[in-house]
């Protein structure tokens, strides 16, 4: 009688597992859950009866395997649910880096042009094209109409346009003067001519 015990909690932890992977797999509003921790709870008392007087170390292998498989369960239902076709169409995939901005390789290339200095090839008004180190950019002014054949600095990058504002690369010996010079007030922004 307690053999049939022992083989009676071992089918239903074997039911109880498997309810509980379908829980992972199958919408049932708990359901499955409720009935997982029924079956699994039956299996230990008839484990109990089995073994609890007579082979106390049998009980408590049961016991160890309940608390380890149920984990290990869940995880690899959750390690598979991705994997199956009723997963994929239930989760949706994070699209790539490259769906979300597809000029990554033009921006990254761009972005070494910061502080750069270049020529205007067209009117910026404010968007037109500019020349940085003979390549022909598309760019944008900060709201100011600029003439062709100015020189502009690139100050950022924008999607794969640049912006850009009138100004002239330091000349050599002016970085050491700059240094040497006193602080004065600089404007970020020019003044209107009277």
């Amino acid at each position: 009688m307690f053999e049939s015990y022992g083989l009676l909690a071992l089918v239903l932890l074997v039911a109880g597992l498997l309810m509980l992977a379908a829980e992972v797999f199958l919408p049932s509003g708990g359901m499955l859950a409720i009935g997982t921790t029924i079956t699994l709870c039956l299996g230990l008392a008839a484990a109990y009866t089995a073994w609890y007087q007579r082979h106390p170390l049998m009980w408590w292998t049961f016991c160890g395997m309940v608390v380890l498989l149920i984990p290990t369960t869940l995880g690899g239902a959750f390690y598979l649910l991705p994997r199956t076709a009723m997963g994929k169409r239930a989760l949706l995939e994070a699209p790539d880096l490259e769906d979300l901005e597809p000029h990554v390789e033009a921006t990254a290339r761009l972005e070494k042009l910061v502080g750069q200095f270049g020529k205007t090839t067209s009117l910026l008004n404010p968007g037109g094209l500019v020349n940085v180190q003979g390549e022909r950019l598309h760019a944008f002014s900060e709201g100011q109409i600029i003439e062709p054949g100015t020189m502009v600095e690139i100050l950022e990058v924008r999607g794969t346009r640049v912006l850009v504002r009138p100004g002239e690369p330091p000349a050599p010996d002016a970085e050491n003067t700059v240094a040497d010079a006193a602080p004065r007030d600089v404007l970020d922004f020019e003044l209107p001519a009277e």
